[in-house]
């Protein structure tokens, strides 16, 4: 099968030193080293005018902001991404940050989102996009639970609500790279324990509010993996993202409170509930053990 990489800029060619990522075997990792990823036009398009514009978008964002250290090229139509594997390696090997030229025709996507933000985590690697500056490698897991939820539970987007988000991209990006996050190789991280409210009572929830904590506990995960620590945060984050209450309405921390009980509920009875056949099992063959030895 014929590779679908287009291209990869050498990572040393002649006349030109690439700095290396690694010292002492360590992953040193450079604010100002980027690689660039790009991939084929759509059908229809012209390949090398969307190449042209790819790398016109790439230097006037490495002119603002660094130095590009290695380019890859891919052609769309492969479901395999070579491509982007062979970018995060040059990325992981430089110490280098990967930038997308055009971003916003997959920021939809949300298996591509998701794919993208746990390859990112995996490897403690930045992300930019020169079309989406709000973008980065912290958002990018919020972005594929939000999308995913616009498709499966008809969570509508308005033009207002694309405004916000991108509004709300930018500050989270910009708070997280002032306070570092904890690196996670686990996309679907387990929310903290912490701060829920003691007093709350022990009623049952109603169906539309246990239909709503299923719903939005994906976005929840990653709005917690991406650092946001207080309910107050994660409230103001679901506001901002435009994902609406069990009534319809705002969110307050009181509501992430009780939707965070609701989930852990539920996780501990699963729990509960995967360990109980092996620990029948493991009974039965110790009970078949003794009767097969003699007496």
């Amino acid at each position: 099968m014929r590779c679908s990489i287009e291209g990869i800029v050498p990572e040393q060619s002649a006349g030109t030193t690439f700095p290396q990522g690694r010292k002492s075997g360590r992953l040193q990792m450079s604010p100002d080293l980027f690689v660039s990823y790009l991939r084929s036009a759509a059908t229809g398009q012209n390949f090398p005018d969307s190449l042209t514009s790819q790398r016109e978008a790439v230097s006037r964002h490495v002119g603002r902001c660094g130095r590009l250290v290695g380019e890859v090229v891919e052609r769309a139509s492969d479901p395999q991404q070579p491509g982007l594997q062979a970018a995060l390696a040059v990325c992981l090997r430089h110490g280098a940050a990967l930038l997308m030229a055009e971003f916003d025709p997959l920021s939809g996507d949300a298996d591509f989102l998701r794919a993208l933000s746990r390859d990112l985590r995996a490897r403690n690697l930045r992300f930019s996009a020169a079309d989406r500056p709000e973008v980065s490698e912290h958002s990018l897991g919020i972005m594929a639970a939000v999308a995913e939820a616009e498709a499966r539970h008809g969570i509508s987007r308005t033009p207002e609500t694309l405004v916000r988000r991108r509004e709300f991209y930018a500050r989270f990006t910009a708070e997280r790279q002032v306070r570092p996050v904890a690196v996670r190789s686990d996309s679907s991280v387990a929310i903290p324990p912490r701060p829920l409210a003691e007093s709350l009572h022990r009623g049952e929830a109603t169906s539309r509010s246990r239909e709503r904590a299923a719903e939005v506990a994906p976005i929840l995960r990653e709005i917690r993996a991406a650092g946001a620590l207080t309910l107050e945060e994660v409230a103001n984050a679901l506001n901002a993202l435009g994902i609406p209450s069990a009534r319809g309405s705002r969110w307050y921390p009181m509501q992430v409170t009780r939707i965070e009980k609701r989930l852990a509920a539920a996780a501990a009875q699963d729990d509960a509930r995967s360990k109980l056949p092996r620990s029948i099992g493991a009974r039965s063959r110790s009970d078949r053990t003794l009767e097969a030895r003699p007496a």
